[in-house]
Order: structure tokens, then sequence, then C-alpha cells
């Protein structure tokens, strides 16, 4: 039996998305929400889970199906969960918020695991990175475990990996696959952002100013107000900006904290610009979304071309993969294209 063996770094609201998520199209009886179905021969159902990692007290030793629900996790449910046969275990504590942060987490007064051990054990393939966006040297550190053990990694987070031009040189030379960063969601506000300018370019009309702003209520939204506004910021302007053939005024990234949203983030969207004669038009648009079933749905997509990387014995940057998948990949591409050059590359329709 095809199968993909995946370890999860971060056991947060994002993975409980993904690990339900499994559940939920295991049986193949569901594909409303899939972008596809099949990807280079794997279905979702392949996608076997088979380490991961976290470093709250709360989720740490707790049976995987167990600590996706733990606080302070938000995600909604949307599949029961037999026991999974793997246990959270303590990863390195390597980032810490500062003193008066809003942060959620609450350590565990706990040795670390050997993660490159643990990795060579469970044989996994794939290597996923869900950690804190402002967990910059945890994100540096397990993808050196992954480029140690020969694990294909993706850096979900904002942090930067592939912007690393002597670590991305390893991963080419070890023939070990990697993408990111920072994941794209399924109909996250960026998406949908590059989607109205690429539309508005396409009919000639001339964009002056737009911004996009979110509040959210998950963890996520906590850490980008505290530690990655800006690296946030300047991630989602440059992705949005790439689309565009011309330089006009953009802001674009996460505003605020809001916790009664929960799990949900609001986008706000807003464009201004001319078209024929000169004529001025202006588009207001709000968004609401459940943030972490927004990253499950790409999520399934990218961890499955990777793989499909790795069965090719293919090293370094996947740009099919990057492009598709994430806010700041090597090469940015109209959505279109980046469809298209995933499609062509996994062989799926």
């Amino acid at each position: 039996m095809r199968e993909i063996r995946l370890a999860l770094a971060g056991v947060g609201n994002c993975a409980s998305s993904l690990i339900q998520g499994l559940e939920y199209y295991k049986d193949n009886g569901g594909e409303v929400g899939l972008l596809h179905p099949e990807v280079g021969g794997y279905r979702v159902g392949d996608i076997k889970v088979v380490a991961a990692f976290d470093i709250d007290t709360r989720k740490v030793g707790l049976d995987l199906s167990e600590a996706v629900f733990a606080e302070p996790n938000k995600a909604p449910r949307m599949a029961d969960l037999g026991e999974a046969g793997v246990v959270v275990e303590m990863g390195p504590i390597l980032d810490s918020p500062s003193p008066d942060s809003m942060s959620l987490i609450k350590p565990a007064n706990l040795p670390s695991v050997d993660v490159a051990g643990r990795l060579r054990e469970s044989r996994a393939d794939v290597f996923l990175n869900l950690v804190s966006g402002g967990a910059v040297n945890a994100s540096d550190f397990y993808a050196h475990a992954a480029l140690e053990t020969g694990c294909g990694f993706i850096n979900a987070t904002p942090n930067n990996i592939l912007g690393k031009p002597e670590l991305v040189s390893r991963f080419s030379q070890a023939g070990v696959p990697l993408a990111g960063d920072d994941l794209m969601s399924q109909i996250g506000a960026t998406a949908l952002h590059i989607g109205i300018l690429e539309f508005l370019v396409s009919r000639g009309v001339k964009v002056s100013e737009s911004y996009q702003l979110d509040v959210g209520g998950g963890s996520e939204s906590i850490d980008t107000l505290e530690r990655t506004r800006n690296l946030k910021r300047e991630i989602k302007t440059q992705a949005v900006k790439s689309h565009v053939p011309y330089d006009f005024s953009l802001v674009s990234g996460s505003s605020d904290f809001v916790d009664f949203l929960v799990d949900g983030r609001d986008s706000f969207l807003y464009l201004k610009g001319r078209y024929f004669g000169g004529a001025e038009f202006s588009l207001d648009l709000k968004l609401g979304t459940q943030d972490s079933p927004n990253a499950g749905g790409i999520l399934v997509d990218v961890i499955r071309g990777l793989k499909v990387a790795k069965d090719r014995g293919l090293g370094g940057p996947i740009n099919e993969v990057c492009s598709y998948g994430f806010k700041r990949p090597p090469i940015h591409l109209s959505l279109g294209e980046a469809l298209r050059g995933f499609r062509g590359f996994t062989g799926c329709t």
C-alpha cells in the first residue's frame, strides 16, 4: 500500500484541522473542499502521521488524537478521531516570547527528544513545520533535522528557510526536497486579493491603491501582532505586488487580535483605480473564514506534492510546489500558472 509518512512540528490549530481532515477524507466519501482528490497517485487517506513534536505541557505526552483538541487549540471539530498511536513528544524550546506577551503557550519543563533520531525511527517521508510564526530558531532547527535524515521539509511558517542560500544548497546537494515559505490559505485574503488584482489587470484597469487587513482570534494572530507583524506585512505585500506589472500604493498585513473570533479571521480588502476614459472605481470587500481549515486545504496538496518530488529523487526547492502553495516562493507565478505548474508536475487534474 502506498503511503506518505508525515512528521509534524507544532500541534496547533493548523495541525488540528489537518489531522481531522485526514480522517474526514479517509474514505474518499466527501470530496467537497478538496482541490485535488488525487495528487501523483496519492489520495488524502494515504497520508499517515508517524511522529509529532510540540512544547506545550497540555499536549506533550498525549496521543495525537487528544492533543489536537487540547488547549489552547480552537480549531472547529469536523471529525471524530480514534486513537492515533502517535504520542506528541517534547521538542526543543529555542524561542521565547517577551514576558508581557499574550502568548497562550505553556512550555513543558521536560528535556527535548532526539528529533532527528525520531524521524529516522518513524521512517518519515515528509516533515511539516507548523510551529509558531515567531519561532525562528525552532524552524531552523527542524529544517536541519529534516536535512540530516533525508526527510522532505515543508515550511508553512513565515520564518525564512528558502531564503537562506547555504541551507537551500545543502538540501539540493543532498537530494532532499524542500517547500515554503509561509503557506497561502485555500481561500485566504492574500489569495483572494491576488485573484482580484489579476482580474482587474487583465481587464485593462489601472489600480492606484489597495489594502488588505486581517483580524483574527487564533494564536497566529497573537504571534503576528507581537512578533512577526513586520515580517508578515513584508511577505504579504510582496506576494500581492508581484502579480501586478506596475507600482501602486499597497498595504497588506495582519492588524489585530480579537479573542472572541476564536479560530475565525475577518479580512478587509479595498481597491481603488481607473478604467476606460479615466473613470474611477472603488471596491470594498469583507471575507470571513475559519482560519485553520483554510490551511488544511492546501497542506494536503503540498504534502502529496513533496512526496512526489521525493519519489523522483529530487532535491532543493520544488518550484512547482512552492509557487502553488506559498506566499514567498523562490519564483512568483500568477495563480493560474502556479496551478497549471503544480498539476503538470504531479499529474493531477
